[in-house]
């Protein structure tokens, strides 16, 4: 930070944030104020922050703070139109310079402004670029789907509970909760002895319709409609039937805008310029690939692999002291989306790739220091994101051989 640079660090909060000024060569304050956490605030920041370089014979204008729920984005963008740098602190930095200046957690609004602008002085922060473009739309689209796939799972599960409560004879039926007869049945909102009193062929009549599928079976209404007829009169079965009708519609939802995103995401990846690499490594799927490179970013914005690691928080750690050796792990400093993802997909690799399979054996049954499956498929997703960091920068496709890393041979 340069000793022309008037630092602006900001406590963010919901509707107004505190800003103090420091003078970043020697921190002394030069002044302090509060804005609304909005583009109007934002523009009172700069007037200030202009009148206060103009006075201190200062250059350059950085605005510090800690990555706040979604507040952060607003001030950063409203900042960008107007020219000006700004700076992340991680909340957990900001914590521990917080017992580190006097031995104690007090915490207030100025003084975390102060302590944010200190450590952006002293260059303790983190170079964060919001996305734009394609991949902001990207991003955003990952974000959704990801929520909505919850939301599915969350409606999912609710009616497998109530159906082990007012109906278990269904799921010894139907197998998969995600079956669309099942699922059509379910969004009748009907009990089973409300089924049960209703003739197969109009029953299968008004399941045709609420299915409204390409392909439907008879079979499967025959199935349903005897597990209503076979099933117990429970006490919680009227209330159930409004609970999983309601579910079934929020699962279908759910499903619908999936499909929905998942199209605007195959569009958005296309805009990235590496919708080439898509087919380039078995094992790995479209949609996969296209959830990684969203919660990772742009690879080529990185300066190499290991970077894109510590970005998903599976980089090792090392913990000893003179004689003590602690046992390692990850780091978990970094994006859990992005972790989950790589982890998710050196499962299907380890099922479907033999250069994978490979890596993964010789980590599993080497002589010295052999890893246990969970560590071995860590380090195989650790190996598929510095292998798509490598094809993102390079430009070239991906390479059995070097992916192997003389494994094969090897074996």
């Amino acid at each position: 930070m340069g000793s022309d640079t008037l630092i602006a660090g900001i406590d963010l909060a919901k509707r107004e944030s505190v800003v103090v000024f420091i003078r970043a060569k020697d921190k002394a304050r030069l002044g302090k104020l509060r804005i609304p956490t909005t583009r109007e605030g934002v523009a009172e920041l700069e007037r200030r922050g202009c009148l206060m370089m103009e006075r201190e014979g200062l250059t350059r204008l950085v605005l510090g703070m800690e990555p706040t729920d979604h507040y952060w984005k607003v001030v950063c963008r409203a900042g960008e139109r107007l020219g000006i740098g700004y700076a992340i602190v991680q909340s957990f930095v900001v914590a521990r310079a917080r017992e580190l200046d006097d031995l104690t957690r007090d915490k207030t609004d100025h003084r975390d402004a102060a302590l944010i602008a200190d450590l952006v002085a002293d260059l303790r922060f983190t170079d964060v670029r919001l996305e734009s473009g394609a991949w902001l739309a990207l991003r955003s689209y990952a974000d959704a789907r990801a929520r909505y796939r919850v939301e599915r799972a969350s409606a999912l599960q609710e009616q497998r509970s109530l159906l082990e409560l007012a109906w278990p004879e269904l799921l010894r039926v139907v197998l998969d909760l995600r079956g669309c007869h099942l699922q059509a049945a379910l969004r009748l909102g009907l009990t089973p002895s409300e089924i049960a009193r209703i003739p197969l062929h109009r029953f299968t009549s008004r399941l045709r319709i609420k299915q409204r599928a390409h392909r439907f079976s008879p079979e499967m209404s025959r199935r349903i409609w005897e597990a209503a007829r076979a099933a117990r009169e429970e006490p919680e079965a009227v209330s159930a039937a409004l609970r999983w009708q309601l579910a079934g519609e929020r699962a279908q939802a759910a499903e619908l805008a999936i499909s929905r995103l998942d199209v605007r995401m195959r569009e958005a990846f296309a805009a990235t310029g590496l919708d080439w690499m898509r087919g380039q490594i078995r094992g790995l799927g479209e949609i996969l690939l296209t959830n990684l490179l969203a919660f990772s970013g742009d690879p080529r914005r990185l300066d190499d692999a290991a970077c894109m690691l510590k970005l998903a928080g599976s980089n090792p750690t090392e913990r000893s002291s003179g004689e003590q050796v602690a046992a390692g792990g990850i780091h978990r400093r970094g994006r859990p989306s992005l972790r989950l993802l790589a982890f998710q997909a050196a499962t299907c690799l380890l099922r479907h790739n033999p250069e994978f399979q490979i890596r993964y054996r010789a980590l599993v049954d080497r002589a010295r220091h052999p890893l246990s499956p969970k560590q071995a498929q860590l380090a195989v997703a650790n190996k598929l994101l510095r292998v798509l960091w490598s094809m993102a920068v390079s430009g070239r496709p991906y390479d059995s051989q070097l992916a192997a890393g003389g494994l094969r041979q090897a074996a």
